[in-house]
């Protein structure tokens, strides 16, 4: 059975390619900037709970962030569906804040 990751697992986006990614066997790792959104996609979903954990990602952009993870779990794929928060006013410069996490991290 392969693993999965998916960044941005709580999104809208992303709670459609798990529901994917489970009916054809998958086992998922949802990435999640806090941890009580995770929580939130498995009360909305209780027949994913055997087929999907998370790892909490605060800060995708951050040197070494996955470094713990990748050593932990094997995994076969990764779907990137993150993206810097919307209307966070600390986002100000969209090389450094938007363009830059979203495809370097």
């Amino acid at each position: 059975m392969p693993r999965t990751l998916v960044t941005g697992a709580n999104s809208f986006v992303g709670a459609h390619i798990i529901s994917t990614l489970i009916s054809q066997g998958h086992t998922v790792t949802g990435s999640v900037r806090r941890a009580p959104a995770g929580e939130t996609v498995l009360k909305e979903h209780p027949e994913w709970k055997d087929k999907l954990d998370f790892i909490q990602i605060e800060n995708y952009a951050a040197s070494e962030v996955w470094d713990e993870f990748f050593k932990s779990k094997d995994v076969d794929y990764i779907v990137h569906v993150a993206a810097p928060m919307y209307g966070d006013e600390q986002n100000t410069d969209y090389e450094r804040d938007w363009l830059r996490p979203g495809i370097e991290k």
